[in-house]
C-alpha cells in the first residue's frame, strides 16, 4: 500500500464530514427577524465569509493531494510499460534460444541422425558412434527442456509481477478520481455558501436603503418643523418691531450722545496708548542683544540589514507581480496559479525548480525555524502537503488561497507554523 493510499483514507473521512456540516448548516440557517436585523444578517454575512475561507482551505489541501496523485499515477503508468517491455524482451529471448537449441542439435547429428538402434552385427566402431550420438541427442533434449520451464517460471513471475503493478496502477487512478468527487462536494458547498452569502448581502443592502429612507424622511420632517418655528419666531419678531418703534425714536438722541463720549474714549485712550510703545521702544534701543546658541544635531546611525538571496528577492516580486490572477486547480501558471503551483512559477523566473505539490517542496527545502524568516522563505501549516505561501516581508506573506479568490498580500498568520528556505 502506497504512502498516497494511506494519507488519503487518513483525509476521506475529514472531508466527508466537513462537507456533511456545511450542507448541513446550510440546511438550516433562516434568515433573523427582529428589531436589530441588520446586525443580525451583518453577523450572519460574517459568519458565512468565515466558513467560505475554510472550506477554500480544505479545497486547497485537496489540491495539493490531487497533484501529488497524479505524480504517482504517472510514476505507476512508467512502471506498468516498463514491466511489459521486459515481458516482450523475455519472450523474444525464448524464442531465440529455442532456436539456437535446434540449430546445435541438427549440427550435432550430421551425418548421423538421431533415429539409431544398436545391433549387435555393428562394429565396435560404429556402435560407439552410435551410443555417443545417443548421449548428445538425450543432453539437447533436456537442455531445451530446462530452457523452457526456465522461460515458463520466468513469464508467469514477470507476469504475476506486472498483474500486481497493473493493479496498483488503478488503485493509484480510483484514489485520484476519488480526490477529485472530493474536491467538487467541497465546492459545491462553498457555491451554495457563496449563494447564501448574496442574500444576506441583497437583505443587508435593502435595509441599509431602508433606513436611509427613513432617516432622510425624518430630516425632512424635522426641516419642515423648523422651518414653521421660524416663521411663527418671526412673525412674533414683527410685532415687537411694531411696539418698540415709539421707543426706538426716543432712545436714539441718547444713543448719539453716548456714541460720541465713547469716541472721545477711545481718542483719549489711543494717545495713551502711543507713548507708551514709544517709551518702551527707547527704552529696549539701549539695552544690547543677547549671543544666540546654536546647537547641531548630530546625524542619526542608520544600520545595515543583510539582503536576501537574489533568486528569492526575484522570486517574491514575480509572485507579488501576479497578484488578482484567479485561482485554479492544479494550475502553474502563467495567468493561473494554485498554491504550490504559484510558488514553482515564482522561482522558475529566478531559475531555481521545485516540484508541483507543497508537500514535496517541503522536503526538497531547507527547514528553519518561524522565527528565522526572511522574504522569499515558504511557510506552511502543520501538514505541509495541505498549502504553501511565500513570505514578502513585514509579517506578509502571498499566495493562492482556494477557489473563488485571487493570488493575493495578506499578513502572516497562526495558520502557518512550519518554514523552509529555498537553497
Amino acid at each position: 500500500m502506497t504512502s498516497l493510499t494511506l494519507h488519503f483514507r487518513r483525509n476521506a473521512g475529514k472531508v466527508a464530514l466537513a462537507v456533511a456540516a456545511t450542507l448541513a448548516t446550510i440546511a438550516s440557517t433562516v434568515p433573523s427577524a427582529g428589531a436589530d436585523q441588520l446586525a443580525n444578517d451583518r453577523a450572519e454575512a460574517q459568519e458565512l465569509a468565515t466558513k467560505i475561507a475554510a472550506l477554500g482551505q480544505e479545497e486547497a489541501a485537496l489540491g495539493e493531494r490531487y497533484d501529488a496523485g497524479v505524480a504517482a499515477l504517472q510514476q505507476a503508468d512508467a512502471r506498468v510499460r516498463a514491466a511489459a517491455r521486459a515481458l516482450a524482451q523475455a519472450q523474444a529471448g525464448q524464442a531465440k534460444t529455442m532456436t539456437l537449441l535446434q540449430q546445435d542439435a541438427v549440427e550435432a547429428y550430421v551425418g548421423g541422425g538421431p533415429q539409431l538402434t544398436l545391433d549387435a552385427s555393428l562394429p565396435l566402431d560404429n556402435l560407439n558412434d552410435a551410443l555417443l550420438r545417443q548421449e548428445l541427442e538425450q543432453t539437447f533434449a533436456s537442455n531445451e527442456a530446462d530452457a523452457q520451464d526456465g522461460f515458463r517460471l520466468a513469464a508467469a513471475n514477470a507476469s504475476t509481477a506486472r498483474a500486481q503493478m497493473v493493479a496498483a496502477r488503478n488503485a493509484d487512478a480510483a484514489q485520484v478520481a476519488q480526490l477529485q468527487k472530493d474536491r467538487d462536494q467541497v465546492q459545491s458547498a462553498q457555491d451554495q455558501l457563496v449563494a447564501l452569502q448574496q442574500q444576506v448581502t441583497g437583505r443587508i443592502a435593502a435595509l441599509v436603503a431602508e433606513i436611509q429612507r427613513e432617516q432622510l424622511l425624518a430630516a425632512q420632517r424635522a426641516e419642515q418643523a423648523r422651518l414653521a418655528a421660524q416663521r411663527a419666531a418671526e412673525a412674533a419678531l414683527a410685532r415687537a418691531e411694531a411696539a418698540a418703534a415709539a421707543q426706538r425714536a426716543a432712545q436714539a438722541a441718547a444713543e448719539a450722545r453716548a456714541a460720541q463720549q465713547a469716541a472721545q474714549q477711545a481718542a483719549q485712550l489711543a494717545a495713551q496708548q502711543a507713548a507708551q510703545r514709544s517709551a518702551q521702544q527707547s527704552q529696549t534701543a539701549d539695552q544690547a542683544p543677547a549671543a544666540t546658541t546654536t546647537t547641531t544635531t548630530p546625524a542619526a546611525t542608520v544600520t545595515a540589514v543583510p539582503g536576501v538571496s537574489a533568486a528569492a528577492a526575484e522570486a517574491v516580486a514575480a509572485a507579488e507581480g501576479r497578484v488578482g490572477d484567479p485561482y485554479v486547480w492544479g494550475a502553474a501558471g502563467p495567468g493561473a496559479f494554485d498554491c504550490s503551483g504559484l510558488v514553482m512559477w515564482a522561482y522558475a523566473q529566478a531559475g531555481v525548480y521545485l516540484p508541483h505539490y507543497s508537500g514535496a517542496q517541503y522536503n526538497d527545502t531547507i527547514h528553519i525555524p518561524m522565527s528565522d524568516l526572511e522574504p522569499g522563505d515558504l511557510v506552511f501549516p502543520a501538514d505541509p502537503g495541505e498549502h504553501v505561501a511565500i513570505y514578502v516581508g513585514n509579517g506578509e506573506i502571498v499566495q493562492a488561497p482556494y477557489t473563488g479568490a485571487n493570488v493575493q498580500v495578506v499578513p502572516l498568520s497562526g495558520f502557518f507554523v512550519l518554514a523552509s528556505r529555498v537553497g
